[in-house]
């Protein structure tokens, strides 16, 4: 497994990337959206000093742990959120907690020594 800590700062999300693609060189839009939703929530709302992520690749497996010492938040918790009728009725944001759980294999949250811990892991073969 290979770390990457990185500042509470949305700039730092192009490293993440390039990190995670150093990783796991294959595209995959599911992933891409996996870490951008929990990387922008965190960054946008825990308050962390830091955030680190684990990054492991076995075929045909990804897990990705995201490590944070804000808020204490278990995202899978929080409820499925209504959808409008309409597109006009849509409003931005809201769904990216929702569509993790929805893409991901498995999800794990766990908050130990004052840090949040969401493992997340994806069958991407």
């Amino acid at each position: 497994m290979n770390t990457i800590t990185l500042k509470p700062e949305l700039t730092e999300l192009y490293a993440l990337n390039e990190f995670i693609s150093d990783e796991f060189p294959h595209k995959d839009i599911q992933v891409n959206l996996i870490v951008e939703e929990i990387f922008v929530n965190i960054v946008n709302y825990s308050k962390t000093e830091f955030i680190t992520v684990n990054v492991e690749y076995e075929s045909p497996t990804l897990t990705l742990e995201f490590i944070d010492n804000g808020f204490e938040f278990n995202p899978l918790l929080k409820e499925k959120p209504s959808m409008p009728d309409t597109i006009e009725e849509a409003e931005i944001g809201g769904l990216g907690i929702y569509l993790t759980k929805e893409i991901a294999d498995e999800i794990d949250y766990q908050y130990m020594n004052g840090e949040n811990h969401l493992k997340i892991v994806k069958n991407v073969e």
